[in-house]
C-alpha cells in the first residue's frame, strides 16, 4: 500500500504537466518522410515554420489588425474583419487573440443583422422593460392612477399627484396628464393654471387626427397666418401645433376659448369644459368661473 501511495505521488506532477502541455499536430518531414508530432502555436501567434527532428515549431506574434484565437498551426494570422457598421460601436477592439466585436449603440438593438432604434412608448403608455442591445423596448398602457404625457423609450408611467389640504382636483388625472391641483381662484386668476386646465381637454393624443386638423384649421392657423407661419403649419403634426398654440396664446385669448368652442362645431368639447367648470364652482361657492 505504501509503495502504491508513493508511486501516485510521483505520477501526479507528470499528469499535471501532460495537461499543461501545448496541443500538437502531425506533420510529415519533407526531408525524411517521417511523421513528426509538432507543437501548435499559442493564441496570438502563427506557425512560421514546422518542427523538424531537431527543432520545435517556430511561432511568431501576429501583426497589427491580425489575430489567432486558438492554438493553431496556421501559416498566417487571421485579419480582424469585423467592421462596425451603421449604428454600431466597438465593444471589444481587435487584439492579437480576438477579432473585433461590435454592438449596437445606446438606444438601438440588433434585429436581422441590423441595429434598429428602440421603439418609443406613446402618450398614455410607459416603459415596462427598457430596450437592450438585443431586445426592443416593451411598453404597457398606464394603469389607473398613472400617466405618461409624451412618447419615450425610457420613461415609465408616473403616479398622479395627490392634492394637498385646501386644494381641489381642478382636473382629475388621466393616462395622458397628471392631476391638476389648485383652487377655484387659481383657475380664475392664474394664467398658467388656466393654460394647464385647457390643455387637459385640448391636448389629447387619442383624439382622432381629422378632428385635430379641424381644430387647427379653425383656431390655430388663424393666429399662424397673422404671424407668418402658414408654411410651418403644413409640416408639423396637428397635436404639436395645438400644444404650441396653447403654450403661446395670451391669457386674454385663453379665457375666450370656452365661448369660441360653444360657437363652433366643437360643442361637445365645450360642454365637457363647462361641466367641469360648473363642478368646481359648486365646490367653491364664493368663487366665480365665468369666462366671456
Amino acid at each position: 500500500m505504501t509503495v502504491l501511495y508513493l508511486t501516485a505521488l510521483f505520477l501526479l506532477p507528470a499528469l499535471h504537466c501532460e495537461d499543461d502541455a501545448a496541443p500538437t499536430y502531425k506533420h510529415r518531414d519533407p526531408s525524411t518522410g517521417k511523421i513528426l508530432t509538432c507543437k501548435k502555436c499559442e493564441p496570438g501567434k502563427y506557425m512560421a515554420a514546422h518542427c523538424t527532428a531537431t527543432t520545435d515549431t517556430k511561432c511568431l506574434p501576429c501583426g497589427a489588425a491580425h489575430y489567432t484565437e486558438l492554438w493553431n498551426y496556421l501559416p498566417k494570422c487571421l485579419y480582424c474583419n469585423n467592421i462596425c457598421s451603421l449604428n454600431q460601436e466597438v465593444e471589444i477592439e481587435c487584439s492579437a487573440t480576438k477579432n473585433r466585436v461590435c454592438r449596437c449603440k445606446q438606444g438601438y438593438y440588433m434585429k436581422d443583422d441590423f441595429c434598429i432604434q428602440h421603439s418609443e412608448c406613446g402618450p398614455g403608455h410607459g416603459v415596462r422593460t427598457k430596450g437592450t442591445s438585443q431586445q426592443d423596448t416593451i411598453c404597457k398602457k398606464c394603469a389607473d392612477g398613472y400617466f405618461s404625457p409624451s412618447s419615450s423609450a425610457l420613461v415609465m408611467c408616473v403616479k398622479h399627484q395627490e392634492c394637498a389640504d385646501g386644494q381641489l382636483p381642478l382636473m382629475p388625472g388621466s393616462v395622458y396628464h397628471d392631476t391638476l391641483c389648485g383652487s377655484c381662484d387659481d383657475l380664475a386668476n392664474d394664467d398658467e393654471t388656466l393654460r394647464k386646465f385647457l390643455s387637459a381637454f385640448l391636448d389629447v393624443p387619442r383624439r382622432h387626427v381629422r378632428k385635430m386638423k379641424r381644430f387647427v384649421a379653425k383656431f390655430v392657423r388663424k393666429s399662424g397666418r397673422r404671424s407668418g407661419r402658414s408654411c410651418y403649419h403644413q409640416k408639423v403634426s396637428p397635436l404639436k401645433q395645438i400644444r404650441e398654440w396653447l403654450a403661446n396664446t395670451p391669457a386674454e385669448q385663453l379665457k375666450q376659448i370656452p365661448q369660441k368652442l360653444r360657437n363652433s362645431p366643437f360643442t361637445t368639447l365645450a360642454k365637457k369644459i363647462d361641466a367641469r367648470l360648473h363642478t368646481i364652482n359648486l365646490q367653491s361657492p364664493n368663487c366665480s368661473l365665468i369666462f366671456p
